[in-house]
């Protein structure tokens, strides 16, 4: 005997048990040998096999997923629903935008608006919304904040001026120092520092915003918070 039609019947079982995945483990088992049971009559009923005799057999049961459903009709399995994609509404939109820019549009106000809608929507689970909460409050609002206040601050340091002593007897002036002309190394790690902690504030919330976005897209309609 060939062994070319026994890979077709173990290819065609194998295939009836994927399309069986839905059934329970007796009902399938009891499918497939039932099935099985057929082929191995069918093939004892040649006299000379061949591939072809095979192939007939197995198209003469039909094709695996017309078994399987009928067998989901038979036993009253109903097949599994196809999870749609949500469709963010304008609750989320809204949530994405205002926790990003919102405190730059309504000063404080406009990033709480947007951290109550991404709560309230149940597009998000808790440790998504725990995340759009956490990283970071305020949104791009606060770094805005941060880098209007070290413009200020470095305009006030960079003014330069000049300390000098007063000679008694001439009244000329010795002694002269130029004010804030130096910086030492402890005020430039400060500085270097205070630049990083500012890269992080201003990409963070960007990162978060997409995270969330991603998150939006792949939730299924029914996801709940």
């Amino acid at each position: 005997m060939s062994t070319t039609p026994d890979k077709l019947v173990e290819r065609y079982l194998k295939h009836l048990e994927v399309e069986l995945d839905d059934l329970p483990h007796d009902r399938r088992r009891e499918i497939v040998d039932e099935i099985s049971g057929h082929i191995a009559e069918a093939r004892a009923g040649l006299e000379h096999e061949t591939e072809a005799d095979v192939r007939n057999i197995l198209d003469g049961l039909g094709d695996p997923a017309d078994i399987a459903e009928e067998a989901c009709e038979r036993f009253e399995v109903a097949p599994p629903t196809t999870a749609q994609p949500f469709k963010p509404g304008w609750l989320e939109i809204a949530a994405l935008i205002l926790l990003l820019i919102g405190g730059i549009v309504i000063p404080f106000f406009g990033w709480v608006i947007g951290v109550v809608l991404l709560w309230v929507s149940n597009a998000w689970n808790v440790r998504d919304k725990v995340i759009g909460t956490v990283f970071v409050p305020g949104g791009l609002a606060l770094s805005v904040f941060l880098l209007l206040y070290a413009a200020s601050s470095s305009g006030e340091g960079a003014s330069f001026g000049t300390l000098c002593q007063t000679d008694p007897v001439t009244r000329q002036q010795i002694n002269c120092h130029r004010l804030g002309s130096g910086v030492s190394s402890a005020e430039s790690s400060t500085e270097v520092l205070g630049l990083l902690l500012l890269i992080v504030i201003v990409v963070a919330p960007i990162i978060t915003a997409a995270y969330l976005g991603y998150r939006l897209r792949h939730r299924p309609a029914a996801a709940m918070a």
